[in-house]
């Protein structure tokens, strides 16, 4: 694809760029972060039928507190002829969870919401001991996948450790997949304040790992175009990092945004046509699609060309070079 503009020359300002997105997608993920069940423990019913929405939730806040059920969430939705109920508490083991479920029952049936408890289509018990092993099950392996990932990228391009040094592009590749959760979480977030169903659960943390193994596609495939021309050139003398880098962005650019907009299409389908944990999916994995082409284009490679000390030194060769020339 023919240049419109340089990236390489403006790297100081995508990455600037990018750490003010990074602290307004963690300021708008914890100011409204709220975990389902699965990971603090509480109760999930299905019950046949389309239940008044805000007249259950008032009035099963009510019966908790009076049963000294403190700090509770409750959420109920609508699904075609079915209302599912989902409700977080503060529970001190196990087993209250179990006495909380038949509380919830027998409401249901005394103030007539249900006939009886063979409405209950289905039903899911947390408790907080589970809770607690899911968040940290999530987070570790968050966590090892950053690092096998940063692993993988020193072990390929240690073929160029004289001219670039893998941990450089290690790091970057850390760096990158940061971007690449924090940004989704965000948007999830600005989602969670505007619709109090939505909540953070196992089908979040699964489309976070996918939008890490997707998002690492295209800045593997952006490395490694820059290895390749940086072995074509190893040769000569008096090699210009920056246009290297620049030309090997835009070599690979009608690739990735192909790539891009034909796998969102799908996702748009699967947003608009899906529902509950389908469209919540959708949701992260497309928001990921999106924010995972601007890493891998915009903080990427501008970033591990400022870290590999190339930026200053270059900088007056770099702007005289004009964009028909990179």
């Amino acid at each position: 694809m023919k240049p419109k503009f340089s990236i390489i020359k403006k790297a100081y300002l995508w990455v600037g760029f990018w750490a003010l997105l990074l602290v307004c997608a963690w300021a708008f993920f914890f100011s409204n972060a709220r975990f389902s069940e699965e990971f603090t423990g509480g109760v999930k019913i299905t019950v046949a039928g389309n239940l008044s929405e805000e007249s259950l939730k008032q009035d099963l806040q009510s019966y908790l507190t009076s049963q000294g059920y403190l700090n509770t969430n409750i959420a109920a939705q609508q699904e075609k002829n079915t209302t599912k109920i989902s409700l977080r508490t503060d529970v001190q083991n196990d087993e209250k969870v179990n006495v909380l479920s038949k509380d919830i029952q027998k409401f249901l049936v005394d103030k007539k919401y249900i006939s009886s408890t063979s409405m209950i289509l289905e039903q899911s018990i947390t408790g907080p001991s589970v809770g607690g092993y899911m968040q940290k099950t999530a987070r570790n392996a968050i966590i090892v996948g950053v690092i096998l990932m940063a692993i993988y990228m020193m072990f390929s391009f240690a073929t160029i450790r004289k001219s670039i040094a893998p941990g450089v592009l290690a790091l970057v590749t850390v760096v990158t997949m940061i971007f690449d959760v924090s940004l989704p979480a965000g948007a999830y977030g600005i989602w969670m304040m505007l619709d109090k169903t939505v909540m953070i659960d196992s089908v979040f943390i699964v489309a976070l790992l996918t939008n890490m193994g997707y998002s690492i596609n295209d800045t593997i495939i952006i490395f490694d175009r820059i290895r390749e021309n940086v072995q074509n050139k190893s040769s000569q003398k008096g090699i210009l990092f920056g246009k290297i880098f620049e030309d090997s962005l835009w070599q690979t650019m009608r690739r990735s945004m192909g790539t891009v907009l034909a796998t969102f299409l799908v996702i748009l389908a699967m947003f608009v046509l899906g529902a509950g944990v389908i469209k919540q999916f959708a949701f992260t994995i497309g928001m990921g699609v999106i924010f995972g082409s601007y890493s891998s284009i915009f903080i990427s490679a501008p970033l591990a060309y400022i870290l590999v000390g190339k930026y200053k030194k270059e900088r007056k060769q770099m702007l005289e070079l004009k964009t028909k020339d990179l």
